[in-house]
């Protein structure tokens, strides 16, 4: 699986139901890839704004086990699943929200290398870092 979380400087994900931010900066950064994007309907609210010229798979119950798409994760921890990503791009905010959603995935740990990190200037956030993670082979 290949997935694309955001998260705040202490890995939380979502508060009360809710995302913790958004910004158009990411929205338009995820358009670019090349690959598919595959998203749940409360995730898809943020991307229909946009004029989308890419493919867009609107589907409940992610993730997934499929390597065609990127899937954008922004409810669920994907600790459990972390065995079967392959690559995860990640967008700190790089400040701390009240969370009751976090992801336990551990990038310190010797299970994943830093293969990119750039610095986005973000429209709600003056510096959003965009790391991307591979899996090791083990």
């Amino acid at each position: 699986m290949r997935c694309i979380i955001c998260l705040d400087e202490k890995n939380g994900m979502m508060f009360n139901k809710r995302r913790l931010s958004q910004d158009i900066v990411i929205v338009k950064d995820v358009l670019e890839y090349e690959s598919p994007i595959m998203m749940n309907s409360y995730s898809y609210k943020i991307f229909a704004q946009e004029d989308i010229n890419k493919q867009i798979l609107v589907q409940e119950g992610l993730p997934i086990l499929n390597e065609d798409y990127f899937q954008w994760i922004e409810d669920v921890d994907l600790k459990d699943y972390e065995i079967k990503i392959s690559e995860l791009i990640v967008y700190y905010w790089n400040r701390m929200y009240p969370s009751d959603l976090k992801c336990h995935i551990d990038f310190s740990d010797d299970k994943w290398e830093v293969i990119s990190e750039i610095e986005l200037n973000g429209n709600s956030h003056e510096k959003i870092t965009k790391r991307v993670y591979k899996r090791k082979e083990m």
